[in-house]
């Protein structure tokens, strides 16, 4: 796989409900990215992600796993996370070192306690976040419900960029509200064409949205008072407004699609690269060691090396392996590493991502990126690395 600069990294966690459908999700944005030759199912315990034999036995998420997917010269690192409490500690380490926040939310289920506690770990780690409203193949979802409660529990900052298009009780496209364009899937596939918006769409169209544009004036002082004149916005001023506000956590997109059937996730991954900041945009806490005192740290690959070991996985298949997120400069193979916390010194021989049990070896790690170091002693979970100097 190629390197990345830090501005074409997007490190996105998965959060939400157990079984709402985030492994489907990541097997589906990792089969389009051209990652998986076919497209893995929880229930056939072959997807990239759930390969632990405890994971495939029981059919849901043990520990956090990390793909990184290439899409439209950038890559998304996906850190998919356990959704039930028991491992709510793999849910942490993946928010910290996540830069953004995928919910999933099944359209059948509908908000449960895993949508509201995967809200707080956003809110606590300051995580731009989109709601993503999956199995909408499924007759009994309902998407319209799901926005009201979203609206009702978070805000007006909740904004539908998407609404379903239903015929015959059938999941069949959808309507981008930013750009108030139809979308119909080719053949129940992933591929859509643009078609007229249907006519029987037009009150729960408008309603949406008014939704979004409320969202987007609510941003500013000016836009409101435009919003109450009665003016019109641009789909310049629109969309600007929301990249702005998307990464400041002011307005939350709502999204659908279908994991199983990988309808919808491209259009995911294209707002996952437009709306969501690259590492460089984003802020460490540290502490600097001579003084103690807590200090901001921003991704910049032409700074000094410092790296944060996020997770360490004991693995039979795998062996053991230190996951790194690298804030500042970047790391090569061969290079020397000093342990902060322990004050040692190793040595990173290799350098890896990881795609679930699969290793990929890499010259070097930018920052902002994710990868693993191999075969290290002393660095444990939370340890940070850097030079010497």
């Amino acid at each position: 796989m190629d390197v990345y600069r830090t501005d074409r990294i997007r490190n996105v966690v998965l959060l939400g409900h157990g079984g709402s459908g985030k492994t489907t999700l990541a097997e589906a944005m990792a089969y389009l990215a051209g990652m998986t030759s076919r497209l893995g199912r929880v229930e056939d315990g072959n997807t990239v992600s759930d390969f632990d034999k405890e994971e495939i036995k029981r059919h849901f998420s043990i520990s956090t796993s990390v793909i990184p997917v290439p899409w439209d010269k950038v890559k998304i690192n996906i850190l998919d996370t356990p959704g039930y409490f028991d491992f709510v500690g793999e849910v942490e380490e993946a928010c910290h070192a996540a830069g953004a926040a995928v919910i999933v939310i099944n359209g059948k289920s509908g908000v449960e306690v895993g949508t509201l506690k995967a809200w707080e770990l956003c809110e606590k780690y300051k995580l731009p976040r989109l709601f993503f409203v999956t199995g909408m193949d499924d007759d009994q979802a309902s998407y319209r419900k799901i926005v009201l409660e979203l609206n009702d529990r978070f805000g007006r900052k909740v904004a539908p960029f998407h609404v379903p298009i239903r015929e015959n009780e059938k999941f069949v496209g959808f309507v981008n509200v930013v750009k108030m364009k139809g979308r119909r899937f080719i053949n129940d596939t992933s591929e859509y064409e643009e078609c007229d918006i249907p006519d029987y769409m037009d009150k729960h169209l408008n309603i949406s949205r008014d939704a979004l544009v409320e969202a987007v004036a609510d941003t500013s002082e000016e836009l409101m008072e435009r919003y109450f004149a009665g003016e019109e916005f641009t789909y310049e001023e629109v969309s600007t407004a929301l990249r702005t506000h998307v990464m400041d956590c002011q307005i939350v997109p709502v999204l659908v699609g279908s994991g199983v059937h990988n309808q919808g996730t491209s259009m995911l991954m294209n707002v996952i690269k437009k709306y969501f900041p690259s590492p460089e945009y984003t802020v460490n806490h540290g502490k600097e060691t001579s003084t103690g005192e807590l200090v901001m740290v921003k991704c910049d690959q032409n700074k000094h090396l410092s790296a944060k070991v996020f997770k360490t996985v004991v693995d039979p298949f795998i062996g053991k392996y230190s996951l790194i997120k690298v804030v500042t400069g970047t790391l090569k193979a061969g290079d020397g590493i000093y342990n902060v916390n322990k004050g040692t010194e190793d040595r990173a021989s290799k350098l890896y991502l990881l795609r679930g049990k699969e290793t990929i070896e890499v010259p070097e790690l930018r920052a902002g990126d994710i990868g693993a170091l191999a075969k290290l002693v002393s660095p444990a979970t939370t340890d940070s690395l850097s030079t010497k100097a």
